[in-house]
């Protein structure tokens, strides 16, 4: 039988080679998936939007055909769609960059882009909530104004705090997932 001498440098080279294709083979994969996951969860926050435009799209075209019928004045009327209207600028701005696109970009990039999105949201809600006390004042008046008394109209305003109360617990709910989402990016991409 031939001896055949091993020199354990070489082999030791070989195998580091080896584990070094691995290791690189295993990082293209790793990418790809937080890639992957980026991208779903883009148009999970995306889907979001959607819903609060549409959902904004209902109260216009209530505001348009129903509110008329209500007694309720056009000045409130044209406050109410431009509210809807604001609003949906905003979320246009707000998503605007939240896209495949963008996260395919540098990982540096993406994460800023769901820290700016966050505070976004973040800064949104104190602006909401005093344009929803504002609206809800202004119609209570509207209705006591056309109706000329607060026992008619309680029935309406009990109605309305309930709607809103359950549109509250929904937008929030949506409103949280969007910052949640945000931030699971976020720490994907710093781990």
């Amino acid at each position: 039988m031939e001896n055949i001498e091993v020199d354990p440098m070489n082999e030791m080279r070989e195998q580091i080679a080896l584990l070094k294709s691995k290791l690189d083979k295993e990082s293209i994969v790793n990418e790809k998936l937080l890639r992957e996951m980026m991208k779903s969860k883009a148009r999970n926050i995306n889907r979001n939007a959607w819903v609060s435009v549409i959902a904004s799209l209902f109260v216009i075209v209530m505001a348009l055909f129903c509110f008329p019928n209500w007694g309720l004045s056009w000045w409130f009327i044209g406050a109410t769609v431009l509210l809807m209207l604001v609003c949906d600028f905003f979320t246009w701005k707000y998503h605007k960059d939240i896209s495949a696109k963008t996260m395919n970009d540098d990982l540096l990039t993406v994460a800023k882009t769901m820290k700016k999105l966050k505070q976004n949201y973040l800064n949104w809600i104190k602006y909401a909530v005093i344009m929803v006390v504002i609206w809800l004042g202004w119609y209570i008046v509207e209705l006591v104004a056309d109706s000329g008394s607060w026992g008619a109209i309680i029935p309406t305003v009990v109605a309305v705090l309930v709607g809103g109360i359950v549109g509250g617990i929904v937008g929030f709910r949506m409103h949280k997932n969007v910052i949640d989402t945000a931030d699971e990016i976020i720490r994907q991409i710093e781990n």
